[in-house]
This record gives C-alpha cells, sequence and structure tokens, in this order.
C-alpha cells in the first residue's frame, strides 16, 4: 500500500523536492557510465557531456526496465530499478578508471571565449530557473500528459509489471495503451524509487531534465560546427522562446516531444557531425533506439537519420567501403531491435481508440495533401510557426539569419542537419494530409513538430551564425586596411 501524501495533494515539501531533484541524478549518474564507455563522448567537457549523459541514462535505465520486464518479467519495483542504474554505472566506473592515463590533460585545454560561454549560460540558467520551480511548485495540468503517459506508468506500477491487465484487457477504456513505453517507464522509476504516494509528482522535474539536455547537446552540435560565440548566442535564443518551457510540450508539461527531440537531435549530432569511429555509431545507434521506444513517430525520424548517416558514410572517400557498413550496421542494430522489441511487447495490446496517421497512408493521399489542402494547411502552419505567443519571432530570425548565411550551407554537413531538421515538420505535413479536421490537429501538434527538430534546425541556426560573423569580421578588416592613395591628375 502506497503511503499518503505529505501535506496533502501537490503540496510542497522537502520530500517533494529532493525526490525530484533525486530523479535526475538517477538518470545522469548511470548516463555518465554510458558515456565513459564511448571516447568521443568521455573526451567532452562535462556541461556538453552532462546533456548526452541524462538521455542515456534514461534509455539504460527506463529501457532496460522494459527489455527485461517483458522478456524475462523482472517487476518494477525499487531493488531492480537500482540495480538498472547501478550497472551500467559500475560498468563505466571500471572503463573510466581504466582510461584515466589517457585524458589527464582534458582539464588543461584552453578556454577560448569563456566571456560568451558564461554570459550565454547565465542567461539560460536564469530562464531554466522558470520551469523548474512551476515544476516543484505546481501538479501537472497538460492534456496528453495526464491522459496518455501519466496513466500508463501509474498502470504499470500499481500492478509492477510492463504488461498491466489494463493494458491488455479490451474491457478497460484506456487511451493510446500501445504508445511506446519509455517515458512512462521513466516516471514509474523516478515515483518507485522514491516512493511517491498517491498524490504526489516526483517525475516533473523529469522533463526539466530533457530541456536542459537539449540544450546541452545543441550547444555540443553548434561548436562542432561553428566558434563559441555563434554557439552560445544559438542556445540563448533558443531559450527565450515560451513554449519550450511552458507550452503543451514543453518543459513544464508531461509530453514525450521534448524527450524525443533530445534523443533524435543527439543521434544526428553523433552521426553526422561528430568524427566517423565505432564508438560515435553505436552510441548514435544507441540514441535512436530511444527515439524508437519514446513516439510513434520516432521510427521514422530513426529511418530518416539512418539516410543521412549512411549518405554521409559514402561521401568519405578516405574510409573503405566494408567500413562504412560496419558502422552503419552498428548504427543501424539498436534501432532495428528496440522496433522488433516494441512490436513484440504490442502484439499483446489490443487495438481500442488509439490514432494512427500513417497506416492508411498512401501516394495518392501524399499528392492529394500537397496540392489541394495545401491552401488548408500552409496558412494554419505559417500562423503557429510565427506565433508571437508561443515562439517570441524566434523563426523569423531563423529565417533572416539562414538567408544571410546561405554561405555555409554549402559544406556537406550544415546541409544534412538543416534536411534532417525538416523531417519532423515532413513527418506533421504527412499526418495532416489525412486528418480529417487540419485546423485543429495543427494547432495541437505544430509547435511540437517544430519542437521535435529544434537540435539540427539551430545546428544549422549556428553554422548561418558563424559565417555571417566571419563575413562582417573580414569586412570590417578591409574596410580598416590602408589603401593606396590616389593619383593625382595633371591640368
Amino acid at each position: 500500500m502506497r503511503r499518503p501524501a505529505l501535506g496533502g495533494p501537490h503540496a510542497v515539501t522537502v520530500v517533494s523536492v529532493a525526490a525530484n531533484l533525486g530523479g535526475l541524478a538517477l538518470f545522469a549518474i548511470p548516463g555518465f557510465g554510458v558515456t565513459a564507455c564511448c571516447r568521443e563522448l568521455g573526451r567532452l567537457p562535462f556541461g556538453r557531456r552532462l546533456g548526452y549523459a541524462y538521455l542515456f541514462g534514461v534509455l539504460t535505465v527506463g529501457g532496460g526496465l522494459f527489455a527485461a520486464g517483458y522478456l524475462f518479467g523482472i517487476p518494477l519495483h525499487r531493488p531492480e530499478i537500482a540495480l538498472a542504474a547501478a550497472l551500467p554505472a559500475g560498468i563505466g566506473l571500471v572503463v573510466w578508471r581504466s582510461r584515466r592515463g589517457e585524458s589527464r590533460d582534458r582539464w588543461r585545454r584552453k578556454r577560448a571565449a569563456a566571456g560568451w560561454r558564461l554570459w550565454a549560460g547565465l542567461a539560460v540558467a536564469a530562464v531554466l530557473l522558470g520551469p523548474l520551480a512551476s515544476a516543484l511548485t505546481a501538479p501537472l495540468a497538460d492534456w496528453d500528459g495526464r491522459m496518455t503517459w501519466t496513466p500508463l506508468a501509474a498502470a504499470m506500477r500499481h500492478e509492477g509489471t510492463v504488461e498491466a491487465s489494463v493494458m491488455r484487457d479490451s474491457h478497460w477504456f484506456v487511451v493510446n495503451s500501445n504508445y511506446p513505453p519509455l517515458i512512462p517507464l521513466a516516471q514509474v522509476a523516478v515515483q518507485e524509487m522514491f516512493g511517491a504516494g498517491e498524490d504526489e509528482q516526483f517525475f516533473r522535474v523529469l522533463y526539466v531534465g530533457f530541456l536542459v539536455a537539449l540544450f546541452l547537446v545543441l550547444y555540443d552540435g553548434a561548436r562542432r560546427t561553428s566558434d563559441p560565440a555563434a554557439a552560445s548566442l544559438t542556445i540563448l535564443s533558443a531559450a527565450l522562446p515560451p513554449f519550450v518551457s511552458y507550452g503543451a510540450g514543453g518543459a513544464t508539461s508531461a509530453y514525450s516531444d521534448l524527450a524525443l527531440a533530445g534523443f533524435y537531435g543527439a543521434a544526428l549530432v553523433l552521426l553526422l557531425l561528430a568524427p566517423a569511429g565505432p564508438g560515435a555509431s553505436s552510441a548514435g545507434g544507441l540514441l535512436l533506439a530511444g527515439a524508437v521506444w519514446t513516439k510513434n513517430e520516432g521510427v521514422l525520424l530513426a529511418v530518416a537519420a539512418l539516410f543521412f548517416a549512411a549518405f554521409r558514410r559514402t561521401r568519405r572517400r578516405r574510409s573503405p567501403p566494408s567500413a562504412a557498413v560496419v558502422r552503419l550496421v552498428a548504427t543501424a542494430a539498436p534501432g532495428c531491435a528496440a522496433a522488433a522489441l516494441l512490436a513484440a511487447w504490442r502484439a499483446g495490446i489490443p487495438h481500442r481508440i488509439d490514432v494512427d496517421f500513417f497506416t492508411g497512408l498512401g501516394v495518392s493521399d501524399v499528392i492529394r495533401g500537397v496540392f489541394f489542402r495545401l491552401p488548408v494547411i500552409l496558412p494554419e502552419v505559417a500562423r503557429w510557426t510565427f506565433r508571437w505567443a508561443g515562439w517570441c519571432g524566434f523563426w523569423w530570425i531563423f529565417l533572416a539569419v539562414v538567408a544571410v548565411g546561405y554561405s555555409a550551407f554549402r559544406r556537406l554537413r550544415p546541409r544534412l542537419m538543416i534536411l534532417a531538421g525538416l523531417v519532423p515538420l515532413a513527418v506533421g505535413w504527412g499526418a495532416y494530409t489525412v486528418s480529417p479536421s487540419v485546423g485543429e490537429l495543427v494547432g495541437e501538434t505544430w509547435d511540437r513538430f517544430l519542437l521535435q527538430g529544434l537540435i539540427p534546425l539551430g545546428v544549422s541556426f549556428a553554422c548561418a551564425l558563424g559565417e555571417l560573423r566571419r563575413e562582417l569580421a573580414r569586412g570590417s578588416r578591409e574596410g580598416d586596411s590602408p589603401r593606396a592613395p590616389a593619383s593625382q591628375g595633371t591640368s
């Protein structure tokens, strides 16, 4: 029997604050263990590595509970959750100690443009205080979080299994009962580990953690393609729109779009921007498995990411074809295994009122949607993209910077990133082509599709911004250079 909530429903107590913050550590610590096993991630500075660590922690703890629970019937109780967190943390500690001599000089690196990082970091931290305070003091109030993910988490926690009877028995009214279970299981891990009562929501800061991870991964991707000033301005610009913090899909909600944005964007950074190697390829593939287990459209985003990664591999002339094939297989294997396990788990869950936009989507539907529904879809998409209340002009600035700094996209990696950022928008557009109520669906989902592509689009923004700054600096140097005296004419 669960203990009653301390101080009444949703009361702010020392226990609730400590449990919420402890949930961040529950995922970050094993995540650092996973990143220690990848040389590419282990060499990153602490801040940039923290973003990946949080995502890997959610994947290893939540995904480990999912795989162990479905394949071996392991229950969702505190000892099993503690083991799921301790195992990757312990392995990472062993690997770190074995490689400690290789990275002792990591902390002696030059700190270029520390001023930009400091002021941008302080500004972003100040922005994050708002959703953090809201998550610690206010109850969950969004629609999908209360309707889908939180009820599924409560059902699995109550029965202690990933195959809860209310999900498998069609007599029960459960909305989206076959939705990918990674984020509900992350909620279960926090709630169960810290003994949450019936009215205590110890999982609220879990979603703020995803926003922090998104900013850190975005900064890492921007630094790989641009200068520190452009990267700092990029994360500051991405942090200011109110939607990412307070919208239906942002950090104060319990939607899974923020988590999907993190998994998809982090995988793209490793697969398209990091040096090609087995460690980065395998880590990127694991993150794509996280995307598959997070939302239905995660499968489509994972396939697109694999396509872009394969295209990058084929363009590398110095790498032999056999090595490219091996790395592509290593990248695709975790996502394929995740999709197979998800399909097997879903096979025992009867279809009720679950929404599936893409089952009957054919070529004729796409053509009809592009040509005949364009006058309906386009104005709604434009209205929600440039809505001041949600994005505060961010996408106007994005278009202007990309247009002026277009020369940055002569390189392959920025081109692939901006194309990858458009994939979630194409997925949303495909759903609108078959929806009977386009206007309502666009209003409910378009902001979230923009959020899903925020990391690759943000990296593209940083590339264009860095190119613009270089052109301005070049023009300034040319303007300040001494000119030869003009020849004097004779009368």
